[in-house]
């Protein structure tokens, strides 16, 4: 049986090859720090920030993720600290991911070499480094999310034979992904289903099988039990209203609404202002100008039937409603509509997000750290460093190669194919299916064009060449 054991067995025999492999991105993630320091914050981050500095806590953001900032914070007072953890946790977890695919007694060497390049081209593409010290939520949940993809590799590996401290480490990556981010608890929920059926089929102890879905729900209400502690104020959109007003805007605008349900439509769908504000690439005109909320919380069952209904009697439109909303998930190349694609991931300069932040909700900052801005703005350093990653964001070959969320999702599934091809392991799709859910809750959720939401596209990509390397220099050797 594997057990968590084995790996902490493994961990005390890391060796020069393991340091190296975890210092590249660290080194490389720590350089953009201090160039950038105290990270890239965005309006969301101040908002997080600025509820910690209060004591004063709401739901616009997973509580859970505000909760380990305000931990970080009581290490090092700097939103800096924030980004050292992400920074130390991608190092760490990209280190376990090369050990696992490498076996040091025999063919190391060469495998070791190859690990070493992907890893420096890794740390070098700016995306990497430029997310890894973005505060927001999205970035922890690509992490863990990574993580959850090579379990399921160890667990392919090991037959679904594991043991119950496996089981223990998978329920807490799966709770962590579950409160991170909202539609986090859909996919964990889906996932845990499948992989249910998937153990049991391979005859895994039964026990087991119920053990990591119980452990899971568990660890999950043990980590909402914060928003009591913490006396978090329910105080955010209803996304479910967003996602239904947004649709069925476009079906109104696209003259797919009957006469007869047109009037009972335009009492939460503003018919005038759709006109003037509706972007189907993006949210915020519809939530900020077009929907009547207070008419969704009196009826909203009405309007998500209706939204349901047209679906169905528009199944067309319906896929092409959400092919439009939703490109940035099938589309290879970033059209220069999709605002904010990148715009937020490559903005290093906070200031224009602190003052967005405090005039817009008419609040003043309380401590230095929900008012901390980019300290070397200005510098030659900070210059050079922030015309590289936006050059990079700005060129259309460059962004294609080192940022297209849909780029990697196709390469995954052509290494998944090779995978296939050489091993002969038909359930080589657990390793995918986390990130695959994933993309599949993005694309029927919030349109919205944002990198940060598809960022596992790239991470788990970089798993399975990390595989398909280790595996060929196998083959290769047993070959001889």
């Amino acid at each position: 049986m594997f057990e968590v054991s084995d790996c902490i067995s493994k961990v005390k025999t890391l060796n020069r090859r393991d340091l190296l492999i975890f210092l590249i991105p660290f080194i490389v993630f720590t350089l953009y720090l201090y160039v950038f320091n105290p990270g890239i914050l965005a309006f969301d981050s101040y908002n997080q920030l600025h509820q910690i500095a209060t004591g004063q806590f709401d739901s616009w953001h997973p509580f859970f993720h505000t909760f380990i900032e305000m931990m970080c914070l009581k290490v090092y007072g700097s939103p800096a600290s924030v980004a050292v953890l992400q920074i130390v946790t991608f190092s760490a977890f990209w280190m376990i991911i090369c050990k696992y695919n490498r076996d040091d007694s025999q063919n190391g060497k060469k495998t070791f070499a190859i690990q070493l390049i992907i890893t420096l081209v890794i740390a070098l593409i700016p995306i990497n480094p430029i997310f890894s010290l973005n505060l927001q939520k999205d970035i922890l949940f690509s992490y863990l999310l990574l993580m959850l993809c090579f379990m399921m590799e160890v667990l392919i590996d090991r037959r679904a034979n594991v043991g119950y401290s496996f089981a223990i480490v998978l329920s807490i990556v799966l709770a962590f992904i579950a409160q991170l981010r909202y539609n986090g608890m859909v996919l964990v929920l889906v996932f845990l289903v499948i992989l249910a059926i998937w153990m049991y089929l391979k005859n895994t102890d039964i026990r087991l099988v119920a053990l990591i879905p119980a452990l899971t729900i568990v660890f999950i209400l043990l980590i909402a039990s914060l928003n009591i502690a913490y006396d978090v104020e329910e105080h955010r959109d209803d996304a479910l209203c967003l996602m239904v007003g947004h649709m069925l805007a476009d079906y109104d605008m696209n003259h797919k609404i009957d006469a007869s349900d047109e009037a009972k439509l335009h009492k939460f769908v503003d018919k005038n202002k759709s006109i003037k504000y509706y972007n189907v690439l993006w949210k915020d005109p519809t939530r900020n100008n077009i929907l009547h909320k207070d008419v969704w919380k009196e009826d909203k069952g009405t309007y998500i039937k209706m939204a349901i209904d047209y679906s169905f009697k528009h199944p067309m439109h319906f896929i092409t409603y959400l092919l439009n909303a939703a490109p940035i998930v099938w589309q290879i190349t970033r059209d220069a509509d999709w605002q904010h694609a990148n715009g937020g991931v490559y903005n290093t300069n906070n200031t224009g997000h602190r003052d967005g932040f405090y005039d817009k909700r008419n609040k003043t900052p309380a401590a230095d750290f929900d008012n901390a801005t980019s300290v070397n703005i200005g510098t030659p350093q900070y210059d050079a460093l922030n015309n590289w990653v936006n050059f990079a964001k700005d060129n259309i070959v460059l962004d294609t190669i080192f940022d297209s969320p849909a780029l990697y999702m196709y390469l995954a599934i052509i290494i998944l194919v090779v995978l296939f091809w050489i091993t002969r392991l038909r359930d080589l799709w657990l390793i995918y299916l986390p990130n695959l859910l994933n993309i599949a809750i993005v694309f029927v959720s919030i349109p919205a064009q944002l990198n940060r939401y598809l960022y596992p596209n790239l991470l788990v990509c970089y798993l399975l060449v990390i595989i398909l390397v280790g595996i060929l220099i196998r083959r290769k050797a047993e070959a001889v």
